[in-house]
């Protein structure tokens, strides 16, 4: 399992945006003026040509300001022609909010803070880039029956469905405009595969350009056990993102655009080993690559509600600045011809990553939703760990696709 130092940073990371979220959308939030449900209080009393109020008459006593009513005539009295009086018939109820989406808005036309949180398990696969080939077998004795050659690529084994995390909080900073931080990672692959010599009878045996002791000048001239490969990665994701609506919010029909920074790591381990049994000589090559983009993003979103269910799909690209790193070690027993080694090397380049999803929500309550979709990463730029053996490289690329399913709460 690969345990990259930079997921204590990772995590950090993502304590402060969900912190300055909160704190932005508590703090920006704002009334707006009443809307057409609120109650409206009545004109001020006409003036006489004394400057005394017309109506009610100066007789009326006026309520202290905590008991303040609307004026009302007195029992044997009736108001002036054209002065209309509005007298509620009982207690204003406040409105019932309206489901948008899971924000909550009041008929009112008030504004109060509004915040959504979703928690998603995530699964992931993950392809290899471009196939190099590790390792072959070939005859060298071989009798009546000798075994069949085989051959040995980086990407023999794909890269399966791997579940992770998703965490979304997302809050409303005025009535066209949201903030959100996301969170997703944990993923962590590790596939492999060998092909085997014959140590029985040395009909054949198995080759590495990759690997002294496949050479016969400072080698052993292949191995008669096994030729294996290790394949591992890990990736995480932290991002930054204000949203702004082209409409008024609508839960039937929603547009919006956004902008955010990014930070995207992506980790790769290859190991190649051979052994002999026959000498007893064994040599095992570890390739490892760090990726850490940091970048900004725009994006799209759209979204389509029917009654309790809601359709909505999201584009983002991005540049990115890649700092990458990449470490070899060679660790090697055999003849004196062969000797270990340790490589490392490193840089900043320029990367790209888009973002394409889809997500459908169903409301189960006011508050709580349900949601399952399917997402699509890719990036290039990369420096990945296949790529390595013919030289330093980062120009590899890798793809992520898979569906999530979790939960969402709404205030």
């Amino acid at each position: 399992m690969i345990v990259p130092p930079m997921n204590r940073h990772i995590l950090r990371l993502l304590l402060i945006c969900t912190s300055f979220s909160c704190f932005a959308a508590l703090a920006a939030a704002q009334s707006y003026p009443a809307g057409p449900g609120a109650a409206v209080p009545p004109p001020p009393a006409p003036m006489g040509p004394d400057g005394q109020t017309a109506w009610p008459p100066p007789a009326s006593p006026a309520a202290p300001p905590e008991q303040a009513v609307w004026p009302q005539p007195a029992p044997s009295q009736s108001p002036p022609p054209g002065q209309y009086l509005v007298q509620p018939t009982g207690p204003i109820e406040p409105p019932a909010p309206l489901v948008d989406g899971g924000l909550t808005v009041f008929a009112t036309g008030n504004m109060v803070p509004r915040w959504a949180v979703s928690i998603d398990a995530l699964w992931l696969e993950r392809s290899v880039s471009r196939g190099v080939c590790l390792g072959y077998t070939d005859y060298w004795n071989p009798g009546p029956n000798p075994p069949a050659r085989d051959s040995l690529w980086s990407d023999d084994v794909l890269l399966p469905l791997e579940p992770g995390i998703r965490v979304q909080l997302l809050g409303q900073i005025s009535e066209r405009s949201d903030i959100e931080a996301v969170g997703w990672g944990l993923q962590q692959w590790s596939v492999g595969r060998a092909i085997y010599g014959d140590p029985d009878h040395f009909a054949v045996l198995a080759y590495s350009p990759w690997l002294q002791l496949s050479d016969p000048h400072s080698g052993i001239n292949g191995f008669d056990d096994r030729l294996a490969y290790t394949y591992k990665s890990q990736v995480a994701n932290v991002e930054l993102n204000q949203r702004f609506r082209f409409n008024t919010y609508d839960p039937f029909h929603t547009a919006a655009w956004l902008w955010g920074v990014r930070y995207f790591y992506l980790s790769d381990d290859l190991s190649l080993s051979g052994s002999d049994l026959s000498t007893g000589n064994y040599e095992n090559l570890d390739w490892k690559t760090n990726n850490n983009l940091i970048g900004l993003q725009v994006g799209l979103n759209w979204a389509r509600g029917w009654d309790r269910f809601q359709l909505s799909s999201e584009a983002k690209i991005g540049l990115y600045a890649n700092i990458y790193s990449q470490k070899a070690a060679d660790s090697v027993s055999g003849p004196s011809g062969a000797l270990p080694y340790n490589l490392s090397h490193g840089g900043t380049d320029l990367a790209f990553l888009g973002e394409i999803s889809l997500l459908a929500r169903y409301r189960v309550s006011s508050c709580l939703w349900l949601r399952a979709g399917y997402q699509f990463y890719y990036a290039a730029g990369l420096a990945t760990a296949p790529r390595q053996l013919g030289g330093f490289d980062n120009s590899g690329d890798v793809g992520l696709d898979g569906l999530s399913l979790g939960v969402e709460y709404t205030r």
